[in-house]
């Protein structure tokens, strides 16, 4: 069976519209906007085991939740339910499917029923968790192409929120980087500046700075990304946004790719050129283990970015 398999087969329950459903019956329309026409917006959580407490914990739950109140009034959406309501939703899901080990959380917020393009409502909403183990290539890297799909603009489909439409964009990038035997892809903007992945944004070492596009260079206001300039601090690497050229990939001494689902994975190569010596570099290493202290509760001075499922 595989691992996808595997973790759908061990989902019990759901959180659908705020009550619990058993997996197998939630369901939503064929015909709601939420489906036909993208009107639906989401966010994607980690909560991490930790087993000396006997403890999962969120990250930054609350950061999350507050995007997605920008995603839901920049579509329009009715009557969102608040982001306490989610907050129990996500905790009763997680504590039903009784999950200690590394979990992915989804929240979606949708257009439900039955309506047209510019439907605003009803809404509806569903919380889903799964095991998620920390992907192979957070330890070993992966090659990344640039592809030839240009980023979407934010005049035309904004990608600084997290809605589903702005993901067949993603999906676009995705599969051309897959057809060429790479692990991800580099999305440029219109100008040729590097805008981020499908699912996350790039960090490139260039003389002993790692610059990042900023939130002004088609990227997703990412949590994960805000972290990382945070943790910069933290351990005196120094950090600069600003937009980046497409050629300063060629030039970087290390490289990585994060987000929620893929953390902060080592870039190795862009376009079949090597990431410094080719190999995960030391830089990249630190701000690995300092996040994966943060995450699992084991830093002194972070616990207000963790929420506490079974003893808080």
């Amino acid at each position: 069976m595989s691992t996808t398999a595997d973790s759908r087969a061990r989902i019990k329950w759901v959180t659908q519209n705020h009550s619990l459903v058993a997996y197998e019956d939630a369901k939503i329309s064929v015909m709601a906007p939420g489906l036909t026409f993208a009107a639906l917006v989401f966010e994607g959580f980690r909560a991490y085991w930790n087993p000396e407490q006997e403890e999962l914990l969120i990250f930054r739950l609350e950061d999350h939740l507050k995007r997605l109140e920008f995603s839901v009034v920049l579509l329009e959406l009715d009557d969102p339910p608040a982001t306490e309501q989610f907050t129990r939703d996500i905790l009763a899901t997680l504590k039903a499917n009784d999950f200690r080990e590394d979990t992915y959380i989804r929240l979606q917020v949708y257009v439900d029923d039955w309506g047209s393009m510019t439907a605003t409502g009803p809404v509806g909403s569903t919380v889903i968790c799964r095991p998620r183990p920390r992907v192979a290539t957070y330890q070993n890297g992966q090659s990344f192409i640039t592809s030839s799909w240009n980023r979407n603009i934010e005049n035309a489909s904004p990608p600084r929120i997290k809605a589903s439409g702005n993901y067949l964009n993603s999906r676009l990038a995705g599969l051309e980087a897959k057809r060429q035997g790479a692990g991800g892809a580099v999305l440029l903007n219109q100008d040729g500046t590097i805008a981020e992945g499908p699912g996350g944004c790039l960090f490139l070492l260039r003389d002993g700075v790692f610059l990042t596009p900023d939130v002004n260079s088609g990227i997703l206001e990412s949590i994960t990304r805000q972290t990382i300039l945070d943790i910069g601090q933290d351990l005196d690497i120094e950090m600069e946004e600003r937009p980046v050229g497409r050629t300063e990939m060629y030039l970087a001494e290390e490289a990585f790719y994060c987000g929620t689902g893929q953390e902060i994975g080592p870039v190795t190569e862009f376009d079949g050129r090597a990431v410094g010596t080719g190999e995960p570099g030391p830089v990249t290493r630190a701000l690995q283990a300092k996040f994966d202290e943060i995450v699992r509760g084991n830093s002194p001075g972070h616990e207000h970015w963790l929420t506490r499922v079974y003893n808080g």
